[in-house]
């Protein structure tokens, strides 16, 4: 094992200050265009994000780890992906508790600290196998600034599609997979480590400890636990075929951390054994067989490891060098993740793979490739020149990263203001008028015409947002219960059938979700998905024209709403929701207006 000289410090600040300030961009420019007028939400990088702080909020509040904060229930039947993968949840919750943070405030900081550690492990996994502090950095700067771009995602697909699944760099996605993203490269420095001590008692320790890093990811995020048990398949099989001297170490240690990972699996799929009833919906779980060759990552793996044993062929890449190994294994493993429904037959958004873990780890086996030819080819170490190229790769990245940075921060700078805007509502609301549940253990109601103002509530608040876009996604509703809601929410909002049918003439995500399923509405996280016709969507306004004509009592009070927030500019027909309930006067809190209200 090359044997690192004493590190360089400059190679490791530069890249974090660059990676934290392109992480954190978005949120300084609410900062710089808020002032002293910034009310205290955190920028929403991702779709899901707000999902994620919901339930942070519902345990730092107290409530039990089988909650749902989006149905305003306690104790719910059946384990959530939530109460399952609670490790970050619970870790975030308590560090707020005892710094007296809320959950946004939580999320600010947790961008600060996911830029921050992801760094220091990338850098540190690159610099214990090449003990060269500029690759390193540069690995660093290639890996989180490319890997949006390697997954074919952000602007480079918009770019040449003019569409997107997700924008910005989703390593830094609160809290998964961001909790759990550098410690996936904490585990793989530390395997590495297990694999090359040359200590028996020392080996065996590095063992147990990178189990015990392994439980934590297990309870952390799905994709990345199951990547990191694919990726240690990968790496074990090839180590044990190009150095057979290490046989017995090789076995005896990874067989310590295999009994971890039983020790972690096993109780992880009792609790989803007892998963609540709609899950498999919700998450598009699909049985299937069938192989899928063609994600970019993937690719760019077997390109990766085609060109390792080209180079191998030509005398000037020795395949069985440890530093080999580890560059084939991150190259080889998206192969691994994106097929393994040929023998398991279950396939569970593969996208995932694509957007948060293949992309960034095909990347750190190219540069490690590059670094291994490079060395190779020079004679034992890098030349002026070769380093030069180095630093242009970093160059490129960091431009590349700026690009998708400062473009995410244009494109939803005006959503990021409204939801900022929204906060000294939800504050009242969790200050002054604190929700408590009632005999039935359910918490009070709040409707928002708006819906991201709707999504943002159980945020801030332990108040029941009586329906926004993530409702379902704990499944503690079925999709004919979250139908129901979304039509009642209409219905009170005051959209008539015309504005549906609008919203479904655009595609409008959070309708065409409820009215057609996941699968349908965003075909990139399934498969076997028939596009949704025109005729299904002038089905669906019908079917919301006769709920309409035929609402009454029994839709009106279930759930009961207490309180209606409505934009002032923007205020909507009140005629059916003053058809069953009496409003007050209101009160207004900047852009927003909030009504207490009874029922008739």
């Amino acid at each position: 094992m090359h044997q690192p000289a004493s590190l360089r410090w400059k190679y490791i600040a530069i890249p974090a200050v660059i990676i934290l300030f392109l992480s954190v961009y978005p949120q300084l420019n609410v900062w710089m265009a808020k002032g002293s007028n910034w009310n205290g939400a955190y920028v929403v990088s991702n779709y899901d994000e707000v999902a994620y702080s919901s339930y942070v909020n519902s345990l730092i509040s107290g409530r039990p780890r089988k909650n749902d904060p989006f149905i305003g229930k306690d104790n719910i039947q059946g384990e959530t992906l939530y109460s399952i993968q609670a490790v970050p949840a619970f870790s975030i919750a308590y560090a707020a508790k005892i710094f007296g943070l809320s959950a946004s405030s939580a999320f600010v900081i947790l961008n600060f600290l996911i830029a921050i550690l992801s760094t220091l492990a990338i850098f540190f996994l690159f610099r214990v196998i090449t003990g060269d502090d500029l690759v390193s950095g540069v690995g660093v700067l290639a890996v989180l600034c490319l890997g949006t771009a390697v997954a074919f995602q952000g602007e480079l697909q918009h770019l040449i599609l003019g569409n997107y699944l997700c924008d910005f760099f989703p390593f830094l996605r609160r809290y998964q997979p961001g909790f759990g993203f550098p410690i996936f490269f904490v585990f793989c420095l530390l395997v590495w480590k297990t694999y090359l001590c040359g200590d028996a008692r020392r080996g065996l320790i590095l063992a147990a400890v990178s189990g015990i890093v392994f439980v934590v990811l297990v309870y952390s995020y799905f994709y990345l636990w199951t990547a990191a048990l694919a990726w240690l398949a990968v790496l074990a099989l090839i180590w044990l075929l190009a150095r057979g001297e290490d046989r017995k170490n090789l076995i005896i240690r990874t067989a310590i951390i295999g009994l971890f990972v039983l020790l972690a699996v096993i109780p992880y799929f009792i609790l989803l054994s007892n998963r609540v009833m709609n899950m498999d919906d919700v998450q598009l779980l699909d049985l299937t067989h069938a192989p899928n060759l063609f994600e970019l990552p993937e690719i760019l793996g077997v390109v990766v490891a085609a060109i390792a044993f080209y180079f191998a062929r030509k005398g000037k890449l020795k395949l069985n060098a440890p530093s080999a190994l580890m560059a084939l294994s991150f190259a080889l493993t998206p192969l691994i993740l994106f097929n393994q429904q040929i023998i398991t037959g279950r396939s569970l958004q593969p996208v995932h793979y694509a957007i948060f873990f293949a992309n960034y780890t095909v990347i750190f086996a190219a540069v490690l490739l590059a670094w291994n030819i490079a060395r190779s080819v020079e004679a034992g170490g890098l030349s002026v020149k070769g380093r030069r190229v180095f630093a242009y790769v970093g160059l490129v990245a960091i431009i590349w990263g700026f690009v998708e940075s400062s473009a995410t921060t244009r494109r939803n700078a005006g959503y990021e203001g409204l939801r900022d805007d929204a906060m000294p509502v939800l504050k009242y609301l969790h200050d002054v008028e604190p929700a408590a549940p009632d005999g039935n253990g359910e918490y009070p109601t709040v409707l928002s015409t708006n819906l991201m103002v709707a999504d943002f509530i159980p945020t801030v608040t332990s108040y029941r947002s009586f329906w926004n876009p993530h409702t379902n996604s704990a499944g503690g509703v079925t999709s004919a219960q979250n139908l129901e809601l979304f039509q009642q929410y209409l219905y009170f909002s005051g959209f008539d059938d015309k504005e549906l049918g609008r919203a479904l003439d655009d595609n409008l995500f959070e309708a065409m979700v409820v009215l057609f399923g996941s699968r349908r509405a965003l075909p990139e996280l399934g498969t076997g998905s028939n596009r949704i016709t025109v005729s299904e969507k002038q089905a669906a306004v019908a079917k919301y024209r006769q709920y309409e004509s035929t609402f009454d009592r029994s839709h009106a009070y279930a759930p009961k709403i207490g309180y209606l927030i409505v934009a002032v500019n923007a205020e909507p027909d009140y005629t059916n929701i003053d058809r069953w309930y009496s409003r007050d006067e209101g009160k207004v809190f900047g852009l927003f207006k909030l009504y207490h209200v009874q029922p008739r």
